[in-house]
């Protein structure tokens, strides 16, 4: 990578270093890129390169390209979800009106893939879904609550399974072990209510709990537990990691009737539901410098959070995220109407300019984010708090761990390392020396997103644009016909170049 610089600011006892990087240009400006991990099978990179098409790029471990191939696909939007296996990786795609569906199938090892489509013609809102073979299931809601729609390719036949879930349900995790054929999932519940039952006015939230539940492939529910409100703190969201003796614990977010909100985490919901404990937000961003409790209500109220997936390593859950809001600017500019003759202190045949002002997206402001470690048999808990200060154009994870206690986060389009564990300061990775701002973001080559990989590495993702002015070939008349004969047809065109960056980071020992 020709622009990469490395900046050492502190390394004692800290190892990390750039393994390898990456670059990959895609003519356009793409709506959407996905980089999937896979452990030690490598990585796939998926983007959408143009109007009609799209681009996945395989890489092993060592950020080899594998294979690259091209796929037409008419879908603006980006995948709904992805599952990936030993053999294949599989992405569903909807259209806007969510009726009908598609599913991409890659070869791993080849890159061959196979392109199947099916409609759903019941109201139906999909979350997420696994793949088997040659059915595909769905899980999503309907109009009284929870939902699979399974869909066989080989017999071209549908069929919606309502589940006894009820209520306002949202999917949180969905996972299948192929080895068992059992499918693990969890849902958020809002049972509603209203103040006047008979007109449906005054809607309210009676209860929110979480649903956890496993099936078979038939849909067929198999266990069922219940994670309800205690202390008046209501679970929201979920997220479930696999312990050492094959339990799962439970990790989330929840609210309080108060407006309360932060991490809970419950190491054995089926032994013991009602053992959950809840860390508020104010208590996992405690560090230093202090946050004002100005600045930390206006935290809580205005931005969202974005949790990290937990890890469970050595007896210990690892879990964090960041705090993320969109940000918006007013652009101004000069219009000029040639026909508005009719003002009365103009002369007539002038027309009038105006200002005009839009508002557009500018990105999404990462502000602050924080990783906490809970050891398991001692329930010893501590956290410390990351300002992260990012901008980015999508919804993406700009902090990770690993399994060593190393931390990898965006700071202002760079990427640091640092190891809570042994109190190291960071190690900073640059794409541009040019400080970012605002107007120039999406031209500087920065880092936008960060994931846990596999052992102790991480995989990086950044980007930029570049403008291109290219000439018509040579003997191709321009269309206009006002163009001068001796000036060249010129036309501008964006070329997106795509970053990945492997980094390793964890401990030694000095000698």
């Amino acid at each position: 990578m020709r622009l990469l610089l490395l900046l050492f600011l502190f390394s004692v006892n800290l190892s990390a270093q750039i393994i390898q990087n990456v670059e990959l240009e895609v003519v356009g400006k793409p709506s959407w890129q996905n980089i999937i991990p896979m452990g030690k099978n490598g990585l796939m990179l998926f983007v959408k390169t143009d109007q009609a098409k799209a681009k996945a790029v395989m890489y092993d471990i060592d950020l080899q390209k594998k294979w690259e191939t091209e796929v037409f696909l008419d879908v603006e939007r980006a995948p709904t979800a992805f599952t990936f296996d030993q053999q294949q990786i599989t992405f569903l795609f909807r259209e806007t009106s969510g009726m009908y569906y598609q599913v991409l199938i890659f070869d791993l090892l080849t890159g061959t893939f196979k392109n199947k489509g099916f409609e759903i013609r019941d109201f139906f809102d999909d979350q997420s879904y696994v793949f088997l073979k040659n059915k595909v299931m769905l899980a999503g809601a309907t109009k009284t609550g929870a939902a699979f729609y399974t869909y066989d390719f080989l017999s071209e036949e549908g069929k919606m399974i309502q589940l006894e879930i009820k209520g306002k349900v949202a999917l949180q995790e969905m996972n299948y072990e192929e080895k068992t054929g059992k499918i693990h999932s969890i849902w958020s519940v809002k049972e509603m209510a209203y103040s006047n039952a008979k007109k449906k006015k005054g809607e309210y939230i009676k209860d929110a709990f979480l649903n956890i539940s496993v099936f078979d492939t038939f849909a067929n529910i198999l266990e069922s537990s219940k994670i309800s409100q205690k202390f008046g703190n209501f679970p929201m969201t979920a997220k479930s990691v696999v312990l050492s003796n094959k339990s799962r614990a439970i990790v989330g977010t929840y609210q309080a009737k108060t407006g309360e909100r932060g991490l809970f985490y419950l190491p054995d919901y089926k032994e013991n539901s009602t053992n959950i404990t809840f860390k508020s937000f104010t208590d996992l961003l405690k560090g230093q410098p202090e946050i004002s409790q100005e600045d930390l209500q206006k935290l809580l109220k205005e931005y969202s959070f974005l949790m990290h997936e937990p890890i469970f390593n050595n007896q210990s859950l690892t879990l964090g995220g960041v705090f993320y809001k969109p940000e918006f600017r007013t652009v101004s500019q000069q219009v000029y109407n040639p026909y508005d003759n009719f003002s009365p202190n103009r002369t007539s045949g002038f027309g009038r300019s105006s200002t005009r002002s839009q508002t557009i997206f500018s990105g999404y402001n990462y502000s602050v984010g924080f990783i906490a470690n809970v050891q398991i048999n001692s329930s010893s808990f501590f956290s410390n708090r990351i300002d992260i200060k990012q901008m980015s154009p999508q919804i993406r994870q700009p902090l990770s761990f690993n399994h060593a206690g190393s931390v990898a986060y965006c700071v202002r389009g760079n990427l640091a390392t640092k190891n809570f564990n042994i109190g190291t300061k960071p190690i900073l990775y640059k794409l541009s020396d040019e400080e970012q701002t605002v107007a120039n973001q999406s031209f500087l080559p920065s880092f936008q997103e960060v994931k846990f990989w596999y052992d102790n590495y991480f995989i990086a993702n950044g980007s930029k644009n570049k403008l291109e002015v290219l000439k018509l070939p040579k003997g191709e008349k321009a269309v206009s016909k006002k163009q001068k004969k001796k000036q060249i047809p010129t036309f501008t065109q964006v070329r997106k170049t795509i970053y990945l960056t492997k980094i390793a980071s964890g401990t030694y020992s000095q000698n």
